[in-house]
């Protein structure tokens, strides 16, 4: 007979000190009560006509028959390789299907865009933002969830930010909570539990208001979780050109370390993780944009280039000027991770003294 599986709430001693730091910074009240969150739900809620009206919008876009444009041969810039027929017998490669997948998921990119809604939320700034997604990649540490469903959780909180104005600041972590929760609960063959999620929150917040912020979430987002995720789209391009593991990890050490800037939000999941491979690549002199990586990702050096170099840039601004937000950092730098933290970056062309942005030609 198989163990039983181990409570999670064991694994989560870690996470304490990070709470800690949350809830100060974010001035979470622990004292709220059923009342009170039938209130907050109200407020938040307030415009649910409209947000039905953006629902049956979603549905009617989303149930639509999808046809994806033929890609014509004279245009395969690479036609002598081709991955997929070299997988066909990896079942979990899904060969058959595999360019169809990625080719929808690069369709359904315009569908969860998002915008500036910094100006329309009166409570947080990109500060907070950091700060939640710095603890959530410590909860996905914790609970040793998918990068997958982390993706997926900070892509939830953005949209929902997106759609919902004036979320109040006390508000934010059980938003993400929340997504976690959502999220490994999409991803994961054994998601934390709803005590487990209360948990990491420091009981700040009770079971029905965490059921309710997931009915507030989920009706935001029309109940649509199947979203293009960059580090899909990463995993993807590192597989066609057969890239080691050590790059790949780098890659996703930069990937990962944009989910905290406000700044990259609005750019499109594929462009992201192109963006971070070109970086990787360049950092340990493996090659550049290869003609077999414009062929699987539909994207060509000059529009990959200009990002990937702010990209670089906020590596660097990240060592000198965030020292407090240091988990993603510090995970990279593990040995298991392969230390790709501790790669010097490339000599930027970018005065240190500018902000972290993406290129003006990808603003809102």
């Amino acid at each position: 007979m198989m163990d039983e599986p181990k409570p999670k709430r064991q694994a989560l001693a870690d996470l304490n000190s990070v709470s800690n730091v949350l809830s100060n910074q974010l001035l979470i009240d622990s004292s709220k009560k059923p009342l009170e969150l039938k209130k907050r739900s109200k407020r938040i809620t307030a415009s649910d006509e409209k947000l039905r009206q953006t629902t049956n919008d979603n549905e009617n876009i989303y149930h639509d028959e999808v046809i994806l444009p033929e890609v014509p041969t004279e245009d395969d810039p690479c036609p002598e390789v081709d991955f997929d027929k070299e997988s066909e017998s990896d079942p979990y490669a899904v060969s058959t299907y595999a360019r169809d997948i990625f080719r929808y998921y690069k369709y359904r990119e315009r569908f969860f865009k998002i915008g500036d809604y910094l100006k329309k939320q009166n409570h947080i700034n990109r500060d907070h933002r950091a700060m939640l997604v710095d603890w959530m990649v410590g909860v996905q540490e914790s609970f040793e969830l998918n990068h997958e469903t982390l993706y997926l959780a900070v892509k939830l909180v953005d949209m929902f930010l997106d759609h919902v104005p004036n979320v109040a600041k006390e508000d934010l972590q059980l938003l993400a909570g929340t997504s976690v929760f959502i999220a490994a609960k999409f991803d994961e063959r054994s998601p934390p539990l709803i005590d487990d999620i209360l948990y990491i929150c420091e009981d700040a917040y009770s079971r029905d208001q965490l059921l309710q912020m997931e009915r507030d979430v989920l009706c935001t987002i029309g109940f649509d979780l199947g979203m293009p995720l960059s580090y899909r789209f990463l995993r993807r391009y590192a597989r066609v050109i057969k890239l080691d593991m050590p790059t790949l990890t780098l890659a996703r050490y930069v990937l990962e370390t944009s989910l905290m800037f406000y700044e990259f939000v609005h750019v499109s999941e594929s462009l992201m993780a192109a963006s971070s491979l070109l970086l990787a690549l360049r950092m340990k002199h493996m090659g550049d944009w290869s003609l077999v990586l414009q062929k699987y990702s539909g994207l060509k050096l000059e529009e990959v280039e200009p990002l990937m170099y702010r990209l670089n840039h906020m590596i660097i601004k990240r060592s000198l000027n965030f020292d407090r937000l240091q988990i993603i950092y510090q995970k990279y730098c593990h040995e298991v991770f392969h230390s790709v933290a501790a790669m010097p970056s490339l000599e930027s062309p970018i005065p240190i003294t500018e902000p972290i942005s993406a290129p003006p030609e990808l603003g809102n």
